[in-house]
């Protein structure tokens, strides 16, 4: 039986993390968990303590303070001791046989790295509604002008593709060529893309594999992992993290991808998230307050005016 270490970054968020960790042990191809501990503060360190004290199949290391996901992804795969590596997520849940599906058909479509379905799950929808939510969608599921994945389409059949969903499983010896590249700050957006266009770039083959399902949960009030930093922090350093990545990556994406000029995607890209992250947002409180005001407002009104009636 081939094994797989699983590398497990978290920042606080340890109601999602007790949850995802016993998932991947129940897969018995999964050899060991590594969990890398990137600077919380909510009690996730005690957890782990406890889980490795039950479980030898549980590690750990603590980055005591916050060094990103890059980084911690780079940590936890120098300690794998398997062949081959899979790097998890502390909301991730996998359906039955992922990993056996996923090994067979690296094998079989002579991939070095390769991704399941990955679906983004609403938190109050079964696993069956959000299956079925995501089997409808029509489209490719690499976006060549966006510079983007489509991660739960459900393709007909395994196929090669630039980028993948970012939960991806290969050989321990790919990964530590590769490595993730810490430059990408704060937040860690583009760091998955960026690592599988550098895999490309090296000749490797990255593989989509509609057959093994995994779900992330879309959850509200997320104050963990990449939303522990503030919104405009966070903006900043999306866009950041965007230019570097497309400056980063000029020719292979001028050849493989249809994004037209790269200063005018770049500027195109920032105004997008600005108005996703900030616009949107406002607009929607703006909505709530106007909506709850209405009624309050109108029961004003008609005791106003049972007052003067009472006059």
């Amino acid at each position: 039986m081939k094994r797989v270490s699983v590398v497990l970054p978290t920042k606080d968020r340890l109601q999602h993390l007790q949850q995802a960790l016993p998932g991947f042990l129940r897969h018995d191809q999964v050899a060991e968990v590594i969990v890398v501990i990137d600077g919380c503060q909510d009690g996730t360190l005690a957890y782990v303590r406890e889980q490795a004290a039950r479980n030898p199949r549980v590690r750990y290391v603590d980055n005591v303070r916050n060094r990103g996901l890059p980084y911690s992804r780079n940590r936890g795969v120098e300690l794998a001791s398997c062949e081959y590596v899979f790097t998890g997520e502390d909301d991730l849940e996998l359906t039955d046989g992922f990993f056996d599906t996923l090994l067979s058909h690296l094998e079989t479509s002579a991939a070095d790295i390769i991704s399941g379905r990955n679906i983004f799950r609403h938190q109050n929808e079964t696993a069956a509604e959000a299956v079925s939510r995501t089997d409808c969608i029509g489209t490719e599921s690499v976006d060549r002008r966006a510079i983007a994945v489509h991660t739960g389409i459900a393709a007909r059949g395994d196929q090669e593709q630039p980028l993948l969903p970012a939960p991806m499983l290969g050989s321990a010896d790919v990964f530590r060529k590769i490595k993730f590249d810490d430059g990408y700050l704060v937040n860690g957006w583009r760091e998955e893309s960026d690592f599988q266009l550098c895999a490309r770039e090296q000749g490797y083959r990255l593989v989509y594999c509609p057959h093994a399902i995994s779900f992330n949960f879309m959850i509200e009030n997320d104050r963990g992992g990449v939303h522990s930093v503030g919104t405009l922090r966070r903006l900043r350093w999306v866009i950041r993290n965007n230019w570097r990545f497309v400056n980063k990556h000029r020719e292979f994406i001028a050849e493989e991808f249809d994004i037209g000029n790269p200063r005018k995607y770049i500027a195109t890209f920032a105004v997008q998230r600005i108005r996703m992250e900030l616009v949107m947002p406002l607009l929607v409180k703006t909505k709530r307050r106007l909506l709850t005001a209405r009624p309050r407002r109108a029961g004003q009104a008609d005791r106003t005016r049972s007052e003067d009636k009472g006059t």
